[in-house]
Parts: C-alpha cells; sequence; structure tokens
C-alpha cells in the first residue's frame, strides 16, 4: 500500500502549490525518484506531468458546482467547466512538451501518426457528474507515433487515480481522505481467478436484450452479481482491473475517439487484463465499435462473452 517515490513527489508538488513542472523539472525528478521502478525515464517523465496535471483539473473540477451549458447533436451534456479545463491542460502541455499534439473532446483534434498527442476527456460521464455520482472521472490519453502510450484515470469525488504505460503494470493511487494516508497499489486487488462473476454492464439505448440477459444469468447462478450505474467507460475499465468486476459495454453508436477508451484498455491491461470484441479479439483502442468485455479474469471474459454472444445473436 505503499506510494512509489514519484507517485510521493508529484502529491508533495500539487499540495504545496508549486506550478505545473516543466520538461527539465520532469527529468530532474525522474532521476531523484526511480530508486523504486524499473521503468523508462521517458515514462517517468511523463507520469509527472500527467500524474499533476490530473490532479489540478480533479481540484478544479471538486471547486465549481456542475451546471449544464448546453446539449450536444447527439443530446449529450457539456459543461463550461470541460472548456476551461481543457484550455488549461493545453496550456501545461504547451510549455512542457511544445512540439505535442492537443485533442479534446471538446476542443476537437485529432490523433497525429508522429511524434506526441495527449487526448483528454475533462468529464467523462457528464450525467454522472451533474448528478453528483461518482461514476465520472477525468481521462488523460498519451500517444507516441499514434500508439497508446500512457493513460490516466482519474476520480474527483473518490480522489482516485490509476495509470498505466503500455507493457507497463497498472497503478492505484489513493488519496487520503480519512486521515488513513495517501496509499499506493499495484493491480489488480482481487484475485483474478475467483469463480464469482461480478458484472458491471454499461446502460444503453435499446440494450435490453443483454439486460435480460445478464438478469436471467443471475437468476441462474451463472453470474453472481450484475449491476448499471453507468458513467465514464474508462472509469468503468479501471475498476475491470481492480480484479472484481467484468465490464460489459455494448458500445454501438460510433467508432472510439483518441479520448474514448485508449486509458482504459492500458489500464487493464496493465493490470494482468483484456479488452475484447465479440470474437474474443483484442479493441482496437481508437476506432473501435461495437460490444466489448474488460476483464482481468480469463474464466470470466469468456463466461460473460458467451452470454453476451447469446443475447445479441440475429
Amino acid at each position: 500500500m505503499s506510494l512509489l517515490n514519484q507517485e510521493r513527489a508529484a502529491l508533495d508538488g500539487f499540495r504545496s502549490a508549486r506550478p505545473l513542472v516543466t520538461r527539465s523539472d520532469a527529468l530532474e525528478e525522474a532521476a531523484a525518484n526511480r530508486a523504486d521502478t524499473d521503468r523508462p525515464v521517458e515514462e517517468l517523465v511523463w507520469t509527472t506531468f500527467l500524474l499533476r496535471t490530473v490532479l489540478e483539473a480533479g481540484r478544479t473540477v471538486r471547486a465549481v458546482p456542475p451546471s449544464v451549458l448546453e446539449l450536444k447533436r447527439d443530446g449529450s451534456p457539456v459543461t463550461a467547466l470541460e472548456r476551461d479545463i481543457e484550455l488549461e491542460i493545453k496550456e501545461a502541455l504547451e510549455v512542457f512538451e511544445p512540439e505535442a499534439v492537443f485533442v479534446g473532446e471538446e476542443s476537437g483534434g485529432w490523433l497525429h501518426d508522429a511524434g506526441w498527442t495527449l487526448s483528454i476527456d475533462p468529464i467523462d460521464g457528464t450525467w454522472a457528474f451533474l448528478s453528483h455520482t461518482e461514476t465520472f472521472s477525468v481521462v488523460m490519453n498519451l500517444f507516441l507515433e499514434g500508439q497508446p502510450f500512457m493513460g490516466v484515470v482519474a476520480s474527483p469525488l473518490t480522489g482516485e487515480i490509476g495509470y498505466a504505460a503500455a507493457g507497463g503494470g497498472t497503478r492505484l493511487v489513493r488519496l487520503d481522505v480519512l486521515g488513513e494516508g495517501d496509499q499506493g497499489f499495484a493491480l489488480p486487488l482481487g484475485d483474478r481467478d475467483s469463480k464469482k462473476t461480478l458484472v458491471n454492464l454499461h446502460p444503453a439505448e435499446r440494450g435490453s436484450r443483454l439486460v435480460s440477459a445478464f438478469y436471467e444469468a443471475w437468476e441462474r447462478r451463472d453470474v453472481r452479481m450484475v449491476r448499471a450505474p453507468g458513467g465514464s467507460p474508462s472509469w468503468a475499465m479501471l475498476e475491470a482491473a481492480r480484479g472484481h468486476f467484468t465490464y460489459v459495454n455494448e458500445w454501438a453508436k460510433s467508432a472510439a475517439d483518441p479520448w474514448d477508451l485508449a486509458a482504459g484498455v492500458l489500464l487493464v491491461n496493465g493490470a494482468g487484463g483484456v479488452v475484447v470484441d465479440l470474437d474474443g479479439q483484442p479493441i482496437d483502442p481508437v476506432g473501435h465499435i461495437g460490444p466489448f468485455v474488460a476483464s482481468v479474469s480469463e474464466q470470466q471474459c469468456s463466461r460473460v462473452l458467451s452470454i453476451v454472444r447469446e443475447a445479441l445473436s440475429p
């Protein structure tokens, strides 16, 4: 439950209100705090920036009462706060890595094939945010040469941050709320081989077939629990990375954008799990369309996939 040196340094910098780091600051900090990790320096440098930035964004979210600015064409809400956070992070990125491309869910942009791209969703699960539900999150996706490099998912309400880099493990940082002290964990926390299949089913329009199928499976005791809190898919994938729930999402409206799924996929993969389509193949973190299942347990993933396939078969 101990924090890594770099995690502790990021929290200390945030709480002491030191300005957001420059790249040279991050390099210096990485060199000073890499005694407890063998991760590459470039990963540590970006970890410092991403942790500090997501902490700042989380504090902004907690400080501003939620309110709807307008509804987008797809009926989803957007708030002025989201646009403000995107601008703040874009300005911080310009100082940290001027050549990096910024892409925001509200401000737009596109994923580049060369160099660094930082894509964010300042409030993923805006309806959950507006209803004061803890299932929304701040999501940051870092790409190198068009491929996922790091992902960060943070809940401003619970004070938890999950992050992972491609090819590395997944970490969960839990901020001190009740005097217990800050804590850090390597995921998963649950028993990967547990036979208790708990399902987190993402709500969807015209999703009655899946809802019925999973509640029937619950009645048959093929699964032990079914719930559908909704909110941020990335937060739900961090929950899957913890090792207890298997997450199911129909994702049928449109192809995933750079700010949608990449961070969550890295978190699940880093915890030793998979995010797969109906054929059991790993999904494309950018561009995926159609149902997917995320789990750290191969056995539970297979069991849930069979239920989804049967429910959605013509």
